[in-house]
């Protein structure tokens, strides 16, 4: 597939082929005004000078991220299943250690609070293979872990007596899993209510079925240090409020006490 403008990407379907020259002309020159790839500023591709790691815009309002591996490049790089729903990527470091502010690695960490797509490509002998849209689940010390979209979340088992959960340490990240973690899986599961704590709808009334999403009030890439997140650090709300919530976060970075105010019936 021939990619023209930076847009193109998003209509990439999963087996696609995009030639190296292609793929390289477009991130270079989407910089380039007089370029026939140029789309205006919010879709110039910014780029590490390893190439390996690439961003459409800028934050908050970064519309994706491109992956381009190598087999064998990182150690920890690679497809940690054989379904391939879910791939280990490194981190971005310089005489091996990884500085999380870097904005290679910064767009990695602040995915779950922002929710652009990760576009994945592995290398193969015609160019560029589109792997799909993928997301953030993990982040630990030297890599992430990307899922496929819409791929079922493993829940695990926790000790039901656990009232406090190990979640988020930027200094040496280990398993920050914003939104889809383990204990806000847990959390929402043993809701005692169904109702949105911003519009007040009763998921289980409204549709007959017990059904809740949780969400940080405070985005736990932000964390500087070790945090304990504690069940009273999450909202319970309705698909429609939790999506406006992030709309919000990432067009405006207000923190959630101001968006309840502005998305609230009652103001």
């Amino acid at each position: 597939m021939e990619l023209s403008k930076p847009q193109d990407l998003f209509s990439l379907v999963y087996g696609a082929t995009v030639s190296k020259r292609n793929l390289f002309d477009l991130i270079q020159y989407s910089k380039v005004e007089s370029s026939p790839y140029w789309s205006g500023p919010e879709l110039v591709i910014g780029n590490t000078p390893q190439q390996g790691i690439n961003w459409i815009g800028s934050l908050p309002s970064v519309k994706a991220v491109i992956i381009k591996t190598r087999p064998g490049s990182y150690e920890e790089d690679g497809w940690s299943n054989d379904e391939k729903s879910a791939f280990h990527y490194s981190f971005k470091a310089r005489n091996g250690m990884v500085n999380f502010q870097e904005k290679a690695n910064d767009v990695l960490i602040k995915q779950p609070q922002h929710l652009y797509p990760i576009l994945l490509f592995t290398e193969s002998k015609d160019g560029w293979h589109y792997e799909g849209d993928f997301s953030v689940s993990e982040i630990e010390e030297k890599y992430v872990v990307l899922i496929r979209k819409d791929q079922p979340l493993e829940e695990g088992t926790h000790d039901q007596n656990e009232v406090l959960y190990q979640e988020g340490e930027r200094r040496y990240v280990t398993h920050l899993m914003a939104e889809r973690s383990k204990t806000v899986v847990a959390v929402a599961k043993n809701a005692s209510s169904w109702i949105c704590e911003i519009c007040s709808m009763n998921f289980y009334d409204k549709y007959g079925v017990k059904y809740i999403e949780a969400h940080h009030k405070t985005p736990i890439s932000t964390y500087s240090a070790k945090y304990v997140i504690k069940p009273q650090d999450l909202a319970l709300l309705c698909p429609n409020c939790h999506k406006a919530v992030h709309i919000h976060m990432k067009s405006s970075c207000l923190g959630y006490d101001e968006i309840v105010k502005i998305l609230s019936p009652n103001g």
